[in-house]
């Protein structure tokens, strides 16, 4: 659902216009946005992609400021809630690797202008991304990152895979999924089918982080567990 300013801000006529809007300034914002960055978006241009004037942009969203806070944590919510879903429904760390990779990568690429509004806000310092993620983590909302974090922990303490600095390993992770996305000029010079068949690329790409991961982190023959020598 699009957040949605204060009833008070809405203009007298609200059951006269199309039920749509503010999905329609919601999508244009983004659009904008993801294109512009946050700095180079303006409100004319956004209620011009939607189709509306700026005077009904603004009983939505009184500033640029709003919109795009109000975009991006829709963003958040939508990706972390699709994830989480996903990663509930497995319980080896197998399966639960093979969730979150794929997952994330179906994500950024079915969805193109969040992830790249996602990183114009990381390459200009973060700040909203930061301060949804700890209101997210400090509300308990499930967020994907801490549920792998939890099954590899589990995964460790029942010797199913060796012992890991688990902050590091998730940055990874996330690392692998995200590269060609944001360096596919990279990407396509040191592998053709990136060019050929960007698809299949990734396909093949989520098959080829799960199978790495877990050759990684399977324990190795003879390692004996910390506690089996307390």
């Amino acid at each position: 659902m699009v957040p949605q300013a204060p009833a008070a801000t809405r203009p007298p006529d609200t059951e006269q216009r199309p039920p749509d809007t503010e999905q329609r300034i919601f999508d244009a914002a983004l659009t904008v946005f993801a294109r512009k960055g946050r700095d180079g978006a303006r409100l004319q241009e956004i209620a011009d992609h939607a189709g509306i004037n700026r005077a009904l942009l603004h009983y939505y969203f009184r500033t640029k400021e709003q919109l795009y806070e109000a975009v991006f944590e829709h963003g958040c919510r939508q990706f972390m809630a699709g994830l989480s879903q996903s990663l509930r429904a497995e319980e080896g760390v197998e399966d639960s690797l093979r969730a979150f990779v794929y997952g994330y990568i179906d994500y950024i690429y079915e969805h193109q202008d969040m992830a790249r509004l996602m990183l114009n806000e990381c390459l200009c310092g973060g700040g909203v991304l930061e301060r949804h993620l700890a209101a997210a983590i400090e509300a308990r909302e499930e967020v994907p990152g801490l549920l792998l974090e939890d099954r590899l922990r589990a995964a460790i303490g029942a010797g199913e895979i060796r012992e890991i600095d688990l902050r590091h390993t998730l940055l990874t992770i996330v690392s692998a999924c995200l590269f060609p996305f944001v360096a596919l000029p990279t990407v396509r010079l040191f592998h053709s089918r990136a060019v050929e068949d960007f698809d299949r690329f990734l396909q093949e790409r989520k098959a080829h982080i799960v199978d790495l991961l877990l050759a990684g982190l399977r324990p190795a023959e003879g390692m004996v567990r910390t506690e089996e020598l307390a």
